[in-house]
């Protein structure tokens, strides 16, 4: 952006990368000294690839049961309990983690030079969004698959004068690749090839025969994945599709960070205003950017919120055309000062954001100490139930968000089934064992103490929780402490300042 702008800036130019490193330095220093990651989804992963894991080995649950099929979104399942032979379960997690961060930010990069050939802003746009919504939230196997979809599109576009074979020889393999990180990657990644094409096709003036094999082509790979996981009998969900428009416009103003509202505010509104300031003289498109920007736009007012039980799709869309996009939009700044102070404010923007969301990284490292403690008070093979805070709004206690997962882990340390674990097949390689079905939760997130209190009294509840005092064996509340609403039926054996552990007195005794 502004180093390459004009060549008379050199000492921009030397400094722009030098923060780039640094930025990079901060994040993924950030990411190795957590040996939990603070996100929401993560822990629960973790768990999954704890017993993984353990049943690999012979220490298989009592409760759950791996339950593998052709279905994508296996990245983290099919590398982690690999890895974890040689580095255990929640370092190979971390590496994961890290790799899909790295991917991400240079797929970035890469792309950016493959476009432009030079390196500009588009690395600095990745750095803010590695803690975006969906990021934040612990979608990690679609955070690894954004970024092999962004070294994917790099690739394609590097390889565009490459013998046909060559080119679809690698995208094959990427598509590949992105059938086994997440389906939405895997759409990001085909719907930028085929708008670049669109583009290409236009420009040149390519006949409609030959634009339509190109697209044949594309889709060739893609159409075969999708044809074995029917032939196999896998399937993503059975439930229809929720556009929630009452979030449409929400979501582009406050998916830049997945931990703070204010932060993601600011952030927005300082690159719109730089844009906007900037106009179509100092915007301009590079390559099929004028088809993207317009595309990415229609394409996420088309998508659902939830597209067959996976929720929250056009925030991803969101997001993955946010790390597309910049390196197909050329910023031209008008003057020095102009170039100075932007690269000032982008710079400290993600500096900004990494500082906020280190604050909070840091201080769950004793929450999550504490709750492992917690666990040597529950027997082995209990059954836990999880309660929160409860509310609908997806944008509520975003800084409580990463401990909702937390009590989760127990069903590694304690052998425990929990109520919140992801056990649901076709979606998780991972199931209830037999006659345990009917404590599945199907992916629900805990509900409120106080729903508790009302299904206990008599009041309609899910199957799981209909007899939830009898069924269960202790109690997790997520949330900061709050007064005991059941003393007759909790008695409370810990509390911290994220969770309380309950035992439930009125459940049947559990063998030590």
């Amino acid at each position: 952006m502004p180093a390459a702008a004009r060549p008379g800036a050199s000492w921009l130019a030397m400094l722009w990368p030098a923060l780039f490193v640094l930025a990079c330095g901060l994040t993924f220093g950030l990411t190795l000294a957590c040996p939990i990651a603070p996100l929401d989804d993560f822990l629960n992963h973790l768990t999954r690839m704890h017993l993984l894991f353990d049943e690999g080995r012979g220490a298989a649950s009592p409760y759950y049961r791996a339950a593998w099929a052709l279905y994508p979104n296996l990245a983290m399942d099919l590398t982690v309990p690999a890895l974890a032979r040689w580095t255990g379960v929640d370092r190979a997690a971390q590496i994961f983690l890290l790799t899909a961060q790295m991917l991400i930010v240079g797929g970035a990069v890469a792309l950016e030079w493959a476009v432009k050939r030079r390196f500009d802003y588009a690395g600095f746009i990745a750095l803010l969004l590695l803690y975006s919504i969906p990021f934040a939230w612990g979608f990690v196997n679609f955070e690894f698959g954004c970024g092999v979809a962004l070294w994917g599109v790099a690739a394609w576009i590097a390889l565009r004068e490459k013998p046909a074979a060559l080119r679809f020889a690698v995208h094959g393999l990427f598509v590949a690749a992105l059938f086994a990180c997440h389906m939405v990657a895997l759409g990001l990644y085909g719907f930028t090839l085929g708008v670049c094409e669109l583009h290409r096709a236009h420009v040149r003036r390519d006949s409609p025969a030959a634009l339509a094999g190109t697209l044949v082509l594309l889709a060739a790979p893609a159409a075969a994945a999708l044809a074995a996981m029917a032939l196999n009998g896998a399937a993503i969900g059975n439930s229809g599709n929720d556009w929630d428009w009452l979030h449409k416009p929400v979501w582009p103003v406050l998916a830049l960070n997945g931990f703070s509202l204010p932060v993601s505010l600011v952030g927005f509104n300082l690159l719109a205003w730089m844009a906007l300031r900037l106009g179509k003289a100092g915007l301009r498109p590079q390559g099929a950017g004028g088809w993207l920007a317009p595309g990415f736009g229609l394409l996420y007012l088309a998508t659902p919120m939830v597209l067959r039980d996976t929720a929250f799709v056009d925030v991803r869309v969101v997001v993955g055309g946010a790390l597309i996009l910049p390196a197909f939009i050329s910023v031209r700044c008008p003057d020095d000062l102009w170039r100075r102070r932007a690269a000032a404010a982008l710079a400290a923007l993600v500096l900004v954001n990494l500082a906020v969301t280190g604050r909070l990284w840091l201080s769950y490292r004793d929450d999550y100490a504490g709750l492992l403690a917690s666990f040597d008070k529950i027997p082995l093979q209990a059954k836990i139930v999880v309660a929160g805070e409860g509310g609908d709004s997806p944008f509520a206690n975003l800084e409580q968000a990463p401990m909702t997962h937390g009590p989760t882990l127990a069903a590694h340390y304690r052998q425990a089934l929990v109520t919140t674990l992801m056990a649901t097949g076709g979606k998780q390689p991972l199931a209830m064992r037999p006659g345990f079905e009917r404590l599945n939760s199907a992916d629900r997130g805990p509900l409120g103490l106080d729903v508790l209190a009302r299904i206990r009294a008599g009041a309609p509840g899910p199957d799981y929780l209909a007899a939830w005092p009898a069924d269960y064996d202790y109690l997790y509340y997520v949330g900061p402490p709050r007064d005991n609403l059941m003393p007759d039926l909790l008695q409370e054996i810990d509390r911290r300042p994220r969770f309380t552990l309950y035992r439930i007195l009125k459940a049947p005794a559990v063998a030590q």
